[in-house]
């Protein structure tokens, strides 16, 4: 499946990252580059959720679920972001807790190991959003959104150590702090990627409009069907991967009812033959 093809390939570059950074920072000595790397892991855990939710959303329709699975990544999602808040109040605990003492100065080395990894990670971000666009798939470019946000956290890292190194040689000792500092900022910023990915998935669960352009595409496509004079309204509703959409087309008066039902009925047969459709409500209109 395309999707979840792109998914494996993230989940794979942020395996990479993550053993990258914990062990880089272990060896040079950067709290700033451990953090960065826990943040990577919330990274691989969105990796791991959204192919399971992709999966679990493209499961057929069945007796008590008529409209599909689609709605099971929502619920992932903010599965996900209660995670990932709960990972950045620790990391953001232990730095505080032994904010004090001693600092060990990072290793140049450690700022080259940063460079590698915003290029890796900006290249992986684009990726995402845009596939994510082409797919029209929310939850792969809000993966890409979240890995944005680790170039972010990276840049951070990168001034934090900057710092260290700059404090112990000149002798300043509050320039000292600046990887620790980074490593809080760090956790701020997972929790406040928690907190969004929260809030779109509530607002997803209750139901969210598909934009106007696409919608633009399948009502074109509608009008070109024989029979239809014009498209009077239409919804269509994200359902996880999935759309529900609800037309309204307007037909020659002069039809019977079984020529009025036959229009709507190549319409529902149109719509059904994109994949991205799991369900279609049709109501004809008679053109004065």
């Amino acid at each position: 499946m395309k999707l979840t093809g792109i998914m494996t390939k993230s989940f794979i570059v942020n395996i990479f990252l993550v053993v990258l950074k914990i062990i880089s920072g272990i060896i040079f000595n950067s709290y700033a580059l451990i953090a960065d790397g826990v943040h990577s892991i919330s990274d691989l855990m969105s990796d791991v959720f959204v192919i399971l939710g992709i999966k679990h959303s493209l499961k057929p329709a069945d007796d008590e679920h008529p409209f599909g699975h689609g709605k099971f990544e929502y619920v992932l999602s903010f599965v996900l972001g209660l995670s990932i808040i709960l990972i950045a109040y620790n990391l953001g605990k232990n730095v505080i807790i032994n904010f004090n003492n001693i600092v060990k100065v990072p290793s140049i080395i450690s700022l080259i190991v940063v460079v590698v990894v915003v290029i890796i990670k900006l290249y992986l971000a684009t990726y995402l959003i845009r596939k994510g666009k082409e797919v029209d798939s929310q939850i792969i470019s809000a993966s890409g959104k979240e890995s944005l946000t680790d170039v972010f956290s990276s840049i951070v890292v990168f001034f934090g150590i900057v710092s260290v190194i700059i404090g112990e040689r000149l002798d300043i000792t509050w320039l000292l702090k600046g990887d620790k500092v980074a490593s809080i900022i760090i956790a701020v910023f997972i929790v406040k990627i928690g907190a969004q990915i929260i809030y779109d998935a509530v607002k997803s669960m209750q139901g969210k409009s598909v934009s106007k352009e696409i919608c633009a595409v399948y009502k074109n496509q509608i009008k070109n069907i024989k029979g239809v004079i014009d498209v009077d309204h239409i919804d269509m509703i994200s359902y996880g991967p999935y759309y529900q959409a609800l037309v309204d087309i307007r037909v020659d008066g002069n039809k019977t009812v079984k020529q009025g039902h036959d229009i709507a009925d190549r319409v529902t047969k149109e719509l059904y033959d994109s994949e991205k459709i799991c369900h279609v409500v049709v109501h004809v209109n008679p053109e004065e």
